[in-house]
């Protein structure tokens, strides 16, 4: 127990692929119109037929959640986070309780 090195201890300092951590809607929106790309590619290599039905199924998967996460980070959720947290003043603070 004492010997086990901390968490995180041997982590790398440079992730790759296998990075699972949270990502901003503009991080995600890159991926998202990456993976939209490459899509697109593909479908220009005139794949056969039941490949190119898998490629634009993927493809309005794809736009659909673009237009989500567009959506969803237009709206800025969490953009000030507890950087805008205003604590109530004391003679606000029981306000609307009934004690």
């Amino acid at each position: 127990m004492a010997d086990e090195p901390a968490s995180g201890a041997g982590d790398d300092l440079v992730r790759g692929e296998d990075d699972h951590d949270l990502l901003t809607f503009a991080e995600s929106g890159l991926r998202i119109r990456e993976e939209i790309s490459l899509g697109e590619a593909a479908l220009r290599e005139n794949p056969g037929t039941e490949q190119r039905a898998a490629l634009q199924a993927r493809l309005r998967v794809l736009t659909d959640a673009l237009a989500r996460n567009t959506r969803q980070a237009a709206a800025s959720p969490g953009e000030q986070g507890f950087l805008g947290y205003v604590p109530p003043r004391p003679d606000q603070a029981d306000v609307g309780h009934n004690g």
